[in-house]
């Protein structure tokens, strides 16, 4: 490959001084004839026929301009008249024999005419070319496709960004070409904030562009759901033949599983170019979903037919297919597009983090040392390249199947905790589900959450998860990482089932289900664990926002609101109850090995039940009962419409609605922030009556620890708090209370039972594992005792002599002499006349 950079040893010269040269020369640029523009506007507007009959009109009166032999090509290849873009090219490029941008064009379709002899030829020309006329090169037009050029070759993409598209930018501002291609750069890259930059300079500037529109949507996808889809709406309301906005509306399609609509807006895109590359490549991705992998194995071929090396096949495949968690499947593709062109960036980058999500760290690692040695501008690189050096500090944890990765600190805190969490987990799962897993599972615990999402999603983001699972691979956030509180024992269990379900299915499972199955299994092992019905679930059951089985996925992709997200998780979880008690967990075991098989969810859930259309119909009659039942007693009517906000306007509402959940509920909320709590409690232990289990902030269980703090009544606040704890998975600041209120009864067992809940939220506060081993003490635990002990160690205590002899005393009770010397001694060098310390000293050489 004769790049750049072996030009410049032919020229002795640089990237920086021949662009200096190129700019050193007076700019000027060709006025483009008014009826070109006009053409352009019908090209924009998907009138590509039109655009086709005038162009080749211009062209065959041979009229000196270059854009209408650029402009026809371009309509060509975006018809997929391939042929006649060659030929149309062929015919002026002697006359226009310094056009860079209708060169590449050329190579392109030189490509997908399966000529790749001749588009390497055609692109070797440009170095000569640039040396003979640079002049040439001055226009801003020309500058742009000059830095294309440079990241066809595979040179710096942060050096082009600078020196061909901000130098244009920075000499012409309103040229929205540049920042069109200083977007689509940093797209490609995962820049998504200097991307934005540009395209609202370019937006402003030029309001008609489809182009435009469509690199918004992908910038925003990520940050702005509901943006992104404004602006490829947009993109197609100027031009409903906008091929890359359809395609990536077909590719949000399969995300959402809904492939029946993906697969309508690809006949669109075949009605406009049936020889389509990515057009074919979407329908394989499709086929494999389906299990259809006949079908799959025919779509890729046609996606080859144009240029059967096309290394972009193979990796939009697995791009698709790793989006759907099917690493092994993307992997296998990337590897072939690499076959293709072994320096193709985006199947680097992609197969760099598949082998990561497979747990092949070894193989991953060096591939991304390797991208980023090559391309220092990619984020996501970049990014992981940072995580590395920061992971390599990380303390490792082995147990049979288990490989735990977290902070040094955290490990020796709670460690042997996630431990015995994760091998309890490993042996209640595999045994239920009946799966021999491919091992060791690897599990990373970040204490900060932009390193999880930086390892999880290769960007900093993913605000709300707490975890994720990709098959044999689990990142999750410590408590340290966590702006709320959280129960992380129920996150690595749900997390640990993911890693179960998707190893049975060999990932081929949809998000629902999988989400549906871990959800259920925290409820199956702590009945505070996992989501539960609440007021607004049950409106949502008897409303327009329940969905089918049939089309749960769905309600994952782009949900109307985080609550409809939360909802998803808690519906698919309830699907899954119902499935254990009509068909039971061998049926279960049989759908996961239809899925494994390839089958199509729809055809495995028939399968196993009487039908698809008979399964929505009954767990709709099962889900809605649940919501009727819930809360029997209280009226839920009008949900949706406004109440009174007043105490008075609420008192006065609630005269004639008695019943009204949502009244009562205002009504309570209102008398307790005002101090009216002796007024409150019958309100409140109302609605604790008919909602038992409503353990939200405004829920009638928190509002009753409310209210009997407000009224002094110590006993009965210790009973409320007993029976919230008892029903939440995260209420720290009530176990808090609970241990204060035990150490004054003297109750140590209690104390202990309290700290040990609370540590399931937070194991690093200080406080509470001093409460604990004080209970563990006093109640003769020593294991207890020393394992808290060990942790305020880590955490920095005020006493530091004071613990180093406290961790000896119970060392000594478990007979671990050794190591209780080793504490003892730590402690009076700490402290060396510490007379308690000095005695026990005596007493173990005694003994």
């Amino acid at each position: 490959m004769f790049g750049f950079w072996k030009m410049i040893r032919y020229s002795s010269c640089h990237l920086g001084s021949c662009l200096v040269l190129i700019w050193g020369l007076a700019m000027s640029e060709t006025i483009l004839a008014v009826d070109l523009h006009e053409t352009q506007r019908l090209f924009r507007r998907g009138e590509y026929e039109k655009c086709i009959e005038i162009a080749a009109g211009e062209v065959e009166r041979s009229v000196w301009n270059e854009g209408w032999p650029k402009l026809l090509v371009e309509t060509y290849l975006t018809t997929g008249q391939y042929e006649e873009a060659v030929k149309t090219y062929e015919a002026s490029v002697q006359r226009f024999s310094t056009s860079l941008r209708l060169r590449m064009l050329g190579a392109q379709a030189y490509r997908m005419t399966d000529n790749a002899k001749q588009a390497r030829a055609t692109i070797q020309a440009v170095p000569e070319l640039i040396q003979r006329v640079p002049g040439r090169f001055t226009s801003r037009s020309e500058m742009v496709a000059l830095g294309e050029y440079f990241l066809l070759e595979n040179e710096d993409p942060k050096q082009v960004l600078e020196l061909c598209f901000d130098k244009v930018i920075k000499e012409d501002p309103k040229f929205v070409e540049a920042h069109v291609g200083s977007a689509r750069l940093a797209i490609s890259k995962n820049d998504n904030q200097v991307a934005l930059a540009s395209l609202k300079k370019a937006v402003a500037l030029e309001k008609e562009d489809p182009e435009i529109y469509y690199l918004l949507a992908r910038a925003l996808s990520s940050a702005d759901s509901e943006k992104s889809s404004e602006m490829i709406s947009q993109a197609l309301s100027l031009n409903p033949k906008h091929i890359p906005s359809l395609l990536w509306l077909a590719e949000l399609k399969i995300d959402a599983e809904a492939y029946d609509v993906a697969e309508e807006i690809l006949e669109e895109i075949e009605a406009i170019n049936p020889k389509l590359p990515s057009l074919w490549a979407l329908r394989a991705v499709i086929a494999h979903l389906q299990g259809k992998f006949e079908k799959e194995g025919e779509a890729r071929r046609k996606a080859l037919v144009p240029w059967p090396l096309n290394p972009e096949v193979d990796y939009l495949i697995g791009k698709n297919l790793a989006d759907h968690y099917r690493f092994a499947e993307s992997v296998e593709y990337q590897r072939r597009a690499l076959v293709m062109q072994e320096d193709y960036p985006p199947a680097q980058a992609q197969l760099a983090q598949d082998l990561l999500r497979l747990g092949k760290l070894e193989e991953g690692w060096k591939l991304v040392e390797q991208v980023r040695k090559k391309d220092a501008y990619d984020v996501s690189i970049f990014n992981l390249t940072k995580l590395r050096s920061r992971l390599e500090k990380f303390a490792t944890l082995e147990a049979p199947g288990l490989v735990v990765r977290m902070d040094a600190t955290e490990a020796k805190v709670y460690g042997k905790s996630v431990v015995a969490l994760l091998s309890k987990a490993r042996e209640v799962l595999t045994k239920k589900y009946g799966v021999t897993l491919e091992e060791p599972v690897f599990v990373e615990i970040f204490p900060k959450q932009s390193d999880f999402a930086i390892r999880t999603f290769g960007l900093p983001g993913g605000d709300g998860f707490l975890g994720v699972c990709f098959g044999r691979l689990i990142t999750a956030n410590s408590p340290a990482a966590l702006q709320s509180y959280s129960n992380w024992q129920s996150v690595l269990w749900h997390e640990y089932c993911h890693v179960v379900t998707l190893q049975k299915t060999k990932n081929r499972m949809p998000r629902w289900l999988s989400e549906g199955i871990s959800v259920y299994e925290e409820r199956q092992r702590d009945p505070r664990w996992g989501q539960g019905m609440t007021p607004t679930y049950r409106q949502m059951i008897l409303s327009e926002d329940f969905t089918p089985v049939s089309k749960l996925s769905s309600a994952f992709l782009r949900p109307k609101s985080p609550m409809h997200l939360q909802f998803a998780y808690f519906e698919s979880s309830l699907v899954i109850e119902y499935w254990m008690k009509e068909y039971g967990i061998k049926s279960m075991q049989k759908l996961l090995e239809d899925l494994s098989a390839g089958m199509p969810i729809d055809e495995a859930l028939a399968r196993r039940t009487g039908g698809l259309q008979a399964l929505d119909a009954e767990f709709r009659a099962f889900a809605e009962a649940r919501a009727n039942e819930y809360g029997r007693g209280l009226s839920f009517e009008n949900f949706d419409e406004e109440r009174p906000e007043d105490i008075e306007g609420l008192k006065e509402y609630l005269a004639k609605h008695s019943n009204d959940y949502q009244a009562l509920n205002r009504y309570a909320i209102q008398l307790v922030k005002s101090k009216q709590s002796k007024e409150a409690l019958p309100i409140v232990k109302r609605l604790v009556d008919a909602i038992p289990n409503d353990v939200s902030p405004t829920g009638g269980p928190t509002l009753l620890t409310i209210v009997y703090r407000d009224l002094e009544q110590d006993d009965n606040l210790y009973q409320a708090l007993r029976q919230l704890q008892a029903m939440s998975p995260d209420c720290l600041d009530e176990l808090t209370i609970l241990i204060e209120m035990d150490k004054k009864k003297d109750d140590r067992q209690s104390v202990k039972r309290w700290c040990d809940l609370a540590l399931q939220i937070d194991p690093l506060r200080p406080d509470i594992q001093e409460f604990r081993a004080e209970a563990a003490e006093s109640t003769d635990q020593p294991e207890a005792a020393v394992e808290s002990l060990m942790a305020l160690n880590e955490l920095g205590p005020r006493d530091i002599a004071g613990v180093q002899f406290r961790l000896a005393k119970n060392l000594m009770k478990l007979k671990s002499y050794p190591e209780a010397k080793r504490h003892l001694l730590m402690a009076l060098e700490e402290s060396p006349r510490y007379r308690e310390a000095l005695s026990l000293l005596l007493e173990m050489n005694r003994e």
